[in-house]
């Protein structure tokens, strides 16, 4: 090669790095990858990791505080506590500032201090999980909700990826932000040896849970869009589990039944919306004072 083309092609390649360490400030700068980070184990599955807080493209606060709770600390007040527990319906996610999530909306329907747990993905046995390993939660609490689709009633989620569940920040975001919204490189069905949650019984567990404790939880039966739209859907895929969540102690709210839900509430086929977040939060509201 001569020296000519060998200048040349050093001048592009220093060009197409600048170019790359210029996107890779701007990602940064632009909070793409301050997003939560989660801890996983074989008990669990996984869960946000504690005490930790960020704001998602400078727009979206998030906060998990030492319980793994989506709120600020865990401080039981005189009045009523509830735990609320559930997937990633009431995690909300990223597109969404924990103002605008089901915990935030729900404390402002009732005034009451709520406490969200939960994590994208999670199945009943997931939410079990935790409370058998946080009891003094458990203790605390005045009052807990259950908000469950029809997709949990399954085995546990275990962790499998990185791109869905990461467990620390991306050493290069521009490459982690590829594998997400392009193409992945990286497998994300299959779980690592040490952290395949065993098998269970979510029947099983969740009687076990009720003997332990004198709360009688609400159960908010949510279904995903299509689910919303087609009621022959729907008692297909709910009927089972409900004969069986009618068996324990407690009440069962089903979303789809109430009026003021309507499809335009989905950011996407099965999370609400902010302005889904505030109607479930009231529907919610008033299934807690209908126990009361």
């Amino acid at each position: 090669m001569n020296t000519h083309k060998f200048k040349k092609l050093s001048f592009i390649l220093l060009i197409f790095l600048f170019a790359i360490g210029c996107s890779e400030i701007l990602v940064r700068y632009k909070g793409a990858i301050d997003f939560p980070i989660y801890d996983a184990n074989s008990v669990i599955g996984y869960i946000p990791t504690a005490n930790q807080k960020g704001i998602f493209l400078n727009k979206n606060n998030w906060q998990f505080n030492a319980l793994h709770m989506g709120a600020p600390e865990f401080f039981p007040t005189s009045a009523s506590d509830i735990l609320l527990v559930g997937d990633s319906i009431v995690l909300g996610g990223n597109p969404l500032d924990q103002s605008e999530r089901l915990g935030a909306q729900l404390q402002n329907a009732t005034s009451k201090s709520i406490w969200p747990i939960s994590a994208g993905s999670w199945s009943l046995l997931n939410e079990l999980a935790y409370l058998r390993s946080n009891p003094e939660v458990v203790q605390q609490i005045d009052s807990i909700i259950f908000v469950l689709n029809s997709g949990d009633f399954v085995e546990a989620s275990s962790w499998k990826c990185e791109l869905t569940h990461p467990r620390h920040k991306p050493t290069l975001a521009l490459w982690y932000l590829f594998n997400k919204y392009v193409y992945s490189f990286e497998t994300c069905d299959v779980v690592p040896e040490g952290l395949q949650v065993p098998p269970g019984n979510v029947w099983d567990e969740l009687a076990d849970f009720l003997k332990t404790t004198k709360l009688k939880p609400l159960y908010i039966i949510y279904p995903d869009k299509s689910e919303s739209l087609d009621a022959e859907l729907r008692n297909k895929n709910f009927t089972p589990n409900l004969t069986k969540l009618s068996s324990m102690q407690g009440k069962i709210i089903l979303v789809a039944d109430d009026k003021r839900w309507q499809a335009n509430y989905y950011r996407d086929v099965i999370h609400p919306s902010a302005e889904g977040n505030a109607v479930l939060a009231k529907i919610i509201a008033d299934g807690i004072k209908a126990t009361n």
